[in-house]
C-alpha cells in the first residue's frame, strides 16, 4: 500500500511539473520573440538615425567649406582693405555663406578679425551638434538593440533546456520502475529550476 502511494505521488508530481514545465517552455519562447522583435525595431531605428547622421554631416562639411572659403574673404576685407565692420556685415548678409555664418559667425569675426572659423564655437557648435546629437541616438538605438538580441539568444537557450527537461519527464511518466523514475524526475526538475534562475535574471516584456 504504501509503495503504491509512492507511485501515485511520483505521478502525481510527475504530471504537475509536465504542465508547469510546459507553461514556462511556452513563456520562455514567446519572450524570446518579444525580444527579437524589440531588438529588430531598435536596429531599424539605428539604422535610420545612422543615415540622417550621415547625410547631416555631409551637409555640415560642405557648408563648413563654403563658409571658410567666405571667412577668409571678409578676413582680407577688414585686416587689409580697411573696409568697415558694416560694410562686412552687408557683405555676409549677400555672399554665399551658409545661415549659420551669417548669424553666428558674423559676430566672431568682428569681434576677433585675426581668429580662425573653427575657433567660433556658436558656430561650430550650429553646425554639427545636431549632427552629433543624432548620431548619439543611434549609437544607443544600437545598444538597444544588441541588448535585447542578446535577451532573445538566451532565451532561445532556455527554451531548449525546458525542452529537454520536458523531454525527461515524458520519459518518466511511462516508467514505473523507481529506481528509473526518481533519477529522471529529480535531473529534469533540477534543469527547469536552473533554467528559471537564468529566466528570472532576464527583463520581461509586456505581451500587451
Amino acid at each position: 500500500m504504501n509503495r503504491l502511494f509512492k507511485l501515485i505521488t511520483h505521478e502525481i508530481f510527475t504530471v504537475a511539473m509536465l504542465g508547469i514545465i510546459s507553461v514556462t517552455t511556452a513563456w520562455a519562447g514567446v519572450q524570446s520573440s518579444l525580444h527579437g522583435g524589440v531588438a529588430d525595431e531598435a536596429y531599424s531605428v539605428y539604422q535610420l538615425d545612422l543615415s540622417e547622421s550621415n547625410n547631416m554631416w555631409i551637409t555640415s562639411e560642405v557648408k563648413y567649406r563654403a563658409d571658410l572659403t567666405v571667412w577668409k574673404d571678409k578676413q582680407v576685407r577688414l585686416l587689409i582693405d580697411g573696409v568697415s565692420t558694416d560694410d562686412i556685415y552687408n557683405d555676409i548678409q549677400t555672399a554665399n555663406g551658409s545661415y549659420e555664418f551669417s548669424v553666428y559667425a558674423h559676430n566672431c569675426l568682428i569681434a576677433q578679425p585675426q581668429s580662425y572659423l573653427p575657433d567660433c564655437t556658436p558656430y561650430m557648435d550650429e553646425l554639427y551638434l545636431p549632427q552629433a546629437e543624432v548620431w548619439e541616438m543611434a549609437n544607443e538605438s544600437l545598444l538597444v538593440s544588441e541588448t535585447e538580441s542578446g535577451y532573445s539568444d538566451r532565451l532561445q537557450l532556455l527554451t531548449a533546456l525546458f525542452a529537454v527537461s520536458l523531454f525527461m519527464l515524458g520519459v518518466a511518466s511511462v516508467i514505473k520502475r523507481k529506481q528509473l523514475l526518481s533519477p529522471l524526475v529529480i535531473l529534469a526538475t533540477a534543469l527547469w529550476l536552473f533554467g528559471c534562475i537564468i529566466l528570472l535574471s532576464i527583463p520581461s516584456v509586456s505581451v500587451f
